[in-house]
């Protein structure tokens, strides 16, 4: 086979598998799209999908935003089992059932005609519904689970069943006149870092010090601390530094007594005339 034939072949098989790589995932769908047009979450369409659990790691969600969570699907949201031995996965909302409503502080975006139930809610489609709060100092944010709502009425016929999510994000806060948020830096700031850090020398310092001293130099007492004469003495020259700085007045000289030193009679040197 020529070398140019080789090349071209090479090139296709490339491409089919980029383009391979490329379809598997998720597709915005045009129709969700241009209804969340203008809306606050409007930049939250994506063909990213968010994949998050309950709090009881029972079952777990894909969702995305105008965008399917299945490929080749119009699925929007999605539960599956994690505990149960089959695994099943059902489809809760689809995006040909997109409603939104909007408000001051927040948007509820639902989608309907997911999969119909077996044994309550009188056997209606599923639906999920994502309530998208303001939270300032969320940013760009995730969704969660809060429940699954089910309210079954044999008597009147009637039933309201949905899943809710919550996804806390600070692009559906509306800016009040004169209102400003300092937001708190999430985790652990400089100043704890440092404390940490000294707090982790420190202790270093003195278990390695005392197994030296104790096992090493063979040291008994308080002089297994490390550095004991130094910390002996520690007060001493912070006292002498702080009279030194802090003094306004000269220190008065004091004169130490010289102690006297008896002498016997036989050791003076007295004349009889001393007498007269």
């Amino acid at each position: 086979m020529p070398v140019t034939g080789i090349f071209w072949e090479t090139l296709v098989c490339i491409s089919v598998v980029a383009l391979g790589n490329a379809v598997v995932g998720v597709d915005v769908d045009p129709g969700c799209q241009k209804l969340l047009k203008d809306s606050k979450i409007s930049h939250l369409v994506s063909p990213k999908t968010y994949t998050f659990q309950d709090e009881g790691a029972e079952y777990e969600y894909q969702l995305g935003v105008c965008s399917n969570v299945v490929e080749g699907s119009k699925t929007a949201v999605t539960q599956r089992e994690l505990t149960h031995e089959l695994k099943r996965t059902t489809a809760v909302g689809r995006l040909n059932g997109t409603h939104l409503v909007q408000r001051r502080d927040y948007v509820e975006l639902t989608y309907y005609f997911g999969d119909t139930y077996h044994t309550h809610c009188s056997n209606t489609h599923r639906t999920a519904r994502i309530m998208f709060v303001c939270d300032p100092c969320g940013g760009r944010g995730s969704p969660r689970v809060v429940e699954e709502y089910t309210t079954d009425s044999k008597a009147s016929g009637n039933s309201h069943c949905f899943y809710l999510f919550e996804w806390a994000t600070s692009d559906v806060c509306s800016a009040a006149p004169g209102r400003f948020i300092v937001c708190k830096p999430s985790g652990l700031g400089p100043g704890s870092i440092f404390l940490i850090v000294l707090l982790s020398v420190g202790a270093a310092y003195l278990l390695l010090g005392f197994l030296y001293k104790r096992f090493i130099a063979r040291a008994k007492g308080a002089e297994q601390c490390p550095n004991y004469f130094f910390w002996s003495t520690c007060g001493d020259h912070v006292a002498d530094g702080c009279d030194f700085i802090c003094r306004s007045k000269p220190r008065a000289v004091q004169m130490k007594p010289i102690p006297s030193v008896g002498r016997g009679d036989h050791q003076l040197d007295i004349s009889e005339d001393d007498f007269d």
